[in-house]
């Protein structure tokens, strides 16, 4: 069988179908002018023949499909090689998404993808941290349960800051633009989220304090519009002060309603009484005035102005004491002393009823506080937030230090594509492109061949049903020529 010019077999298919070349196992990469060749670079020649081998395996990547890139390894390398690593800065570089069969055409750039994994890791380390201080910050206490999303949170972060870092930079600027805003957003943004959560821990303790001071004044607001709302009353129908709502009336079992509406029943009658009795003294003394003007002969209207006991005289005396036993004076003023009485009683058990009500109503204020102080609870991380952007407002320098310790988290989460994309396009960059490229081109001439096999195929089929056709044709014809010289016999033998 011929051979091709490239030293390539060919291969054909059993039925006859077109050539096809196999594709090489290594396809060579561009010359980048400005990059000298890393075997030269690697030190003096030696004498070994591997050596002088331009293409060598790499021995620390895994057996299984042929690489289609080749990797040059210069002596130094595989001699260095020959020591056992950790391994550390590869596995680093896998967190920037790096292939280390292309790296090993740049290895002056190993240290740089080695830094950017290193600060991919340590971004999503920090993330991890921070979910652990949000998770116990809005429990309130430590779960080990809570391992469990910091990991998860830990490999999200990692993988979303791989994806961001991995992307290249080649292409015309105006289509990476967008896509550099739209991941420096992504990038901004989860670092407020994993920020957030830092600067509490920061300023932790004056968080806290605040919290505290706060929930204290709460309670003592309470406490003093319960007091408040909540009199001791000094009138039988005495209504809450304005301001106060339903919540805020507390409920007593007994008050001093009933002794004091008794009381000012029995002063308003006491009153009317007093008045009665005045009102009657009052006449009483002026009859009694008239009767001894006229006993002494004094002159004046109605008056005789005769001295000495006469007619008028017992009449005004009479009418006098009359009037003082129809209006019954002596009773009235007894009545009256056992009113003042009781009413003086009656004060005294409503001052004894109001300080045991002031005693009730202390009683419950403390249980009302008491309620709302158990309602507060453990810390949780809203009221947090709220405590620290209060004092961020309230207080211009330790405003000022929360958002700088906030926009350094900020930034050192967002540290990993700013790195990316400040530090530029390098020539790891370019050969990643050039390994698409040739990705591309190797499954579109894939494509093609496996197109030009398939119509092979098909061409080849359509031939053999064809071929079947003429041969059952043929076969047909042979046995209509059998059986018309079958008929034929058979005539010439009855005559």
């Amino acid at each position: 069988m011929a051979q091709p010019h490239d030293g390539q077999p060919e291969h054909r298919s059993e039925h006859g179908a077109e050539p096809h070349r196999t594709e090489p196992d290594t396809v060579p990469l561009a010359p980048d002018p400005t990059r000298s060749d890393p075997a030269a670079s690697a030190g003096p020649q030696t004498d070994d023949p591997a050596a002088d081998q331009p293409l060598v395996q790499d021995p620390h990547e895994p057996v299984g499909e042929p690489d289609p890139l080749p990797v040059r390894v210069p002596a130094a390398e595989k001699e260095r090689r020959g020591l056992p690593t950790l391994g550390l800065g590869r596995r680093l570089r896998v967190l920037a998404g790096v292939d280390e069969r292309l790296m090993a055409y740049v290895p002056q750039e190993k240290a740089w993808y080695t830094s950017l994994g290193g600060v991919v890791l340590g971004t999503a380390t920090i993330a991890a941290f921070s979910m652990w201080f949000a998770i116990t910050q809005a429990l309130g206490v430590t779960s080990y349960w809570a391992i469990l999303a910091v990991l998860v949170w830990f490999f999200f972060i990692l993988s979303v800051d791989r994806w961001l870092v991995s992307g290249r930079l080649t292409g015309d600027l105006r289509k990476r633009v967008p896509v550099l805003m739209m991941r420096v957003a992504m990038a901004v943004l989860f670092g407020i989220i994993i920020a957030e959560p830092l600067v509490l821990r920061v300023f932790q303790t004056a968080v806290e304090k605040y919290i505290q001071d706060e929930r204290t004044q709460a309670l003592a607001d309470l406490a003093g519009r319960l007091k408040n709302c909540n009199p001791a009353p000094t009138t039988a129908d005495a209504k809450p002060p304005q301001g106060c709502t339903s919540t805020d009336v507390l409920s007593f079992p007994t008050t001093p309603a009933a002794t004091l509406k008794q009381l000012a029943s029995m002063r308003s009658d006491a009153d009317k009484l007093q008045a009665t009795v005045d009102a009657d003294s009052k006449k009483l003394a002026d009859l009694n005035e008239l009767a001894r003007r006229e006993c002494n002969g004094t002159t004046g209207a109605g008056l005789t102005g005769r001295v000495g006991e006469g007619p008028n005289c017992h009449r005004l005396r009479g009418e006098a004491d009359t009037y003082a036993r129809t209006h019954q004076l002596g009773p009235n003023n007894a009545r009256l002393t056992a009113m003042r009485t009781q009413i003086t009683a009656l004060e005294a058990t409503a001052q004894q009823n109001q300080a045991a009500f002031e005693v009730e109503r202390d009683k419950l204020i403390v249980a009302r506080v008491a309620d709302a102080r158990s309602h507060q609870g453990r810390i949780g991380l809203l009221e947090r937030l709220g405590a620290l952007h209060a004092l961020a407002a309230t207080n211009l320098t330790l405003g000022l230090g929360i958002w700088a310790v906030r926009l350094f988290f900020i930034l050192v989460d967002c540290m990993p594509i700013l790195v990316k994309f400040v530090g530029g396009s390098t020539t790891y960059d370019r050969l990643v492109g050039i390994r698409l490229a040739y990705a591309e081109r190797t499954f579109e001439d894939d494509l093609a061949h496996e197109m030009d096999e398939r119509a092979a195929v098909f061409r080849k089929r359509r031939a053999e049903i064809d071929l079947e056709v003429l041969e059952h044709k043929a076969e047909l014809h042979d046995r209509l020529e059998a059986a018309a010289d079958l008929l034929g016999g058979g005539v010439r033998s009855r005559y």
